[in-house]
């Protein structure tokens, strides 16, 4: 008797599909509407502008500081990118393919699609407002800036929101103490899925037996820390 061949990765949803491609796409076109214009922005670019909007400080043009929100739209794409690959990861096959679990996965990886998506997007509004501030050579990324920085903010919490009542409450498994620790904390390396729910079934939790639980933990927690830290850098030069 044959052992059927597992799936390494939950299938993606249509949602998720489109969202890759449109994060590419929208990167790929920020990309290719700052190289066009490059050669027409000043060899100095304005940086830093005094209270009536005229500039008083200016950094050389280099493809490094005008390309700047493509590598951010980059950065964007492969932190959430690996994070949706990691929530994916669990081997399974057709006998549990409609297993709660590994639709909590698929709907997970699509929210993060999505939000990457909305950022991406708002990214590549930023390259059209930089170098349209770089050419005035005027303080202000536009009203619209701020108009779709709100946008993208309602629109993550509405994503976030639609996950929320996606995923559900999931039916408590019964309890076995030897895949408990401290409670709250699950450990079960026999057990493929990622997503459990918690000893009484209020939410769902992480499988930690799974060492890509703590993978995934490990890069939420270091774009927590080092986000905030290259953003401070940043200003503060």
């Amino acid at each position: 008797m044959t052992t059927p061949k597992l799936a390494r990765l939950v299938q993606t949803t249509a949602l998720t599909k489109f969202a890759i491609v449109a994060s590419i796409a929208t990167i790929a076109a920020s990309l290719a509407f700052l190289l066009v214009r490059y050669p027409r922005l000043p060899w100095l670019l304005p940086v830093h502008f005094r209270y009536n909007g005229l500039p008083n400080g200016w950094q050389y043009k280099t493809y490094g500081r005008v390309l700047l929100p493509v590598f951010v739209q980059i950065a964007l794409a492969l932190t959430l990118g690996a994070v949706g690959a990691l929530l994916l990861s669990r081997a399974h096959g057709v006998h549990d393919e409609q297993a709660p679990d590994v639709k909590a996965a698929a709907t997970a990886a699509e929210t993060v699609a999505l939000l990457a998506l909305i950022w991406v997007a708002f990214q590549g509004y930023a390259a059209v407002a930089l170098a349209a501030m770089w050419q005035l050579e005027r303080a202000g990324l536009g009203p619209w800036y701020y108009y779709l920085e709100a946008a993208g903010v309602l629109l993550t919490v509405i994503v976030s929101i639609r996950a929320h009542v996606r995923l559900g409450r999931p039916a408590a498994r019964p309890f076995v103490s030897e895949h408990w620790r401290y409670g709250q904390l699950y450990l079960n390396a026999a057990d493929p899925a990622l997503f459990v729910p918690t000893r009484h079934g209020a939410r769902w939790t992480l499988n930690f037996g799974r060492p890509v639980a703590a993978a995934l933990m490990a890069v939420i927690l270091t774009v927590g820390i080092v986000g905030p830290a290259i953003i401070l850098g940043l200003l503060l030069r």
